[in-house]
């Protein structure tokens, strides 16, 4: 990891005098930022593009503090929208050197179909155009850029993406001691350099799946060290976070890692046995908590309400008749439970739907829910022929998004973390794939 530093020191640079131009250079960044990107993918500095995309995602995952008067981070609001469209010119313009594209997206294409007439019965086509177009243009260009840094750079890719990853949650970590109004809410529960506690969570959920992803494929090495901190800066966040949802996440997908290395069909047998017993499963779960005292800490008194998501799960349900077989579009759900925020508030509930089964429904329909869910299935069975690795990541996935409905949208920090694990297992990338980097100054991997 310090030699990703050292070869990317500039670039690292870079990225600090925008940041700083953005906060405090008023309207100059929505010019420069574009600009930059735009020199950068004319020189095919590929790699680059790909980081500042996932450096903009999170920062327009940030919430202001209530005391604000304005957003500082709203440029990266206001830009991210360039993403999918830059990744996709900058793939016509070199179609060549991309070479073979990967077939990550021919599993959505019914699912692209389908949201597209969805479109057509959008209330606000302003709004669900820009969102469809994201969403099919993320599915598509995110896989090829992945495949084509992992044949070029190697292993360096794969070193350097985890250090920038790192690099950004140690950011939140240190925030939250020199200025604890940023990294913190008002419950004290920390949220780094995201928007909430739950947001943070989620990317842990996901960067510690890629990091076992890429340890267990061989894409890259990481000394005893780098491993201790990387796992370090994943636990320290994760428990300041509060966040369960990540937490039963994480464990669930080690639990199934693990057991699949002793026999696949066992370890799904004992997810099958999980969720048929749920209901015992959770008031042992719940007397453990009890037991060593942590109900604060893990907030028992609202788990059986799921934190008002109950509330928002019953209201969901009740619209869905109105969109049945297509739904409202993408963005439907957002404006819907928008629309609804002073009556569910009032219920005790503030937010979205909080489960991307009931949005995908709300937004694109059960046509829309089969095919999306259908496509990433089928993905998964062929990717299984490779490595059983993929069904802890496919059961993990399926119990997050559960009470979040962040694999709905494409303009966040966790779809293009979550799309780059799916490449890893469709495409089958491996270190096998190339002559490994030298790292210089370090020693063996250890587990």
């Amino acid at each position: 990891m310090i030699t990703a530093y050292k070869v990317h020191s500039q670039f690292i640079f870079l990225l600090i005098i925008l940041y700083v131009i953005g906060v405090w250079g008023g309207p100059i960044i929505y010019v420069l930022l574009p600009l930059m990107m735009l020199l950068l993918g004319l020189k095919n500095r590929f790699f680059e593009i790909f980081i500042i995309a996932i450096w903009m995602l999170i920062l327009s995952d940030y919430v202001p503090v209530k005391s604000a008067t304005h957003d500082d981070l709203q440029f990266a609001k206001d830009l991210k929208p360039l993403i999918p469209i830059l990744f996709f010119l900058f793939y016509l313009k070199d179609r060549q050197l991309f070479g073979k594209v990967p077939k990550v997206f021919i599993y959505f294409v019914p699912f692209f179909i389908s949201a597209t007439i969805s479109l057509f019965l959008a209330q606000n086509m302003a709004s669900t155009l820009p969102k469809t177009v994201s969403f099919i243009l993320l599915y598509s260009t995110v896989p090829i850029f992945v495949v084509f840094l992992h044949r070029t750079q190697k292993m360096m890719f794969w070193q350097s993406l985890m250090t920038f990853i790192i690099g950004m949650l140690t950011i939140g970590i240190v925030l939250r001691f020199v200025a604890p109004d940023i990294a913190n809410i008002s419950s004290g529960r920390f949220k780094g350099i995201f928007g909430n506690p739950n947001g943070v969570g989620l990317f842990l959920n996901l960067v510690f799946v890629l990091w076992i992803v890429l340890r267990e494929y061989g894409l890259t090495k990481f000394t005893r060290l780098e491993n201790r901190y990387i796992f370090g800066v994943i636990l320290i966040s994760l428990i300041w976070s509060g966040s369960r949802n990540a937490m039963m996440s994480i464990m669930i997908f080690y639990f199934v890692y693990k057991i699949i290395k002793i026999n696949w069909f066992l370890a799904l047998l004992m997810v099958a046995a999980i969720v048929i017993l749920s209901d015992p499963f959770f008031e042992l779960l719940i007397d453990i908590i009890e037991f060593f005292g942590l109900q604060e800490f893990f907030r028992i008194e609202s788990i059986e309400e799921g934190s008002g998501r109950k509330v928002a799960w019953v209201f969901g349900w009740q619209q869905v008749e109105k969109y049945y077989f297509f739904g409202g579009g993408f963005g439907y759900a957002a404006d819907l439970y928008a629309a609804n925020y002073s009556v569910l508030s009032r219920l005790g509930h503030e937010g979205n739907a909080h489960n991307s089964y009931l949005t995908f429904w709300l937004n694109t329909g059960i046509i829309g829910v089969i095919l999306y869910f259908g496509g990433l299935l089928t993905a998964v069975i062929k990717a299984m022929k490779k490595n059983y690795l993929v069904i802890a990541f496919f059961i993990c996935i399926c119990f997050n998004i559960m009470y979040e409905s962040w694999l709905v949208a494409s303009l966040n920090p966790f779809t293009i973390i979550f799309l780059t694990i799916l490449t890893i297992f469709i495409a089958n990338l491996r270190g096998e794939d190339y002559s490994p980097v030298s790292i210089e100054n370090s020693p063996k991997e250890s587990e």
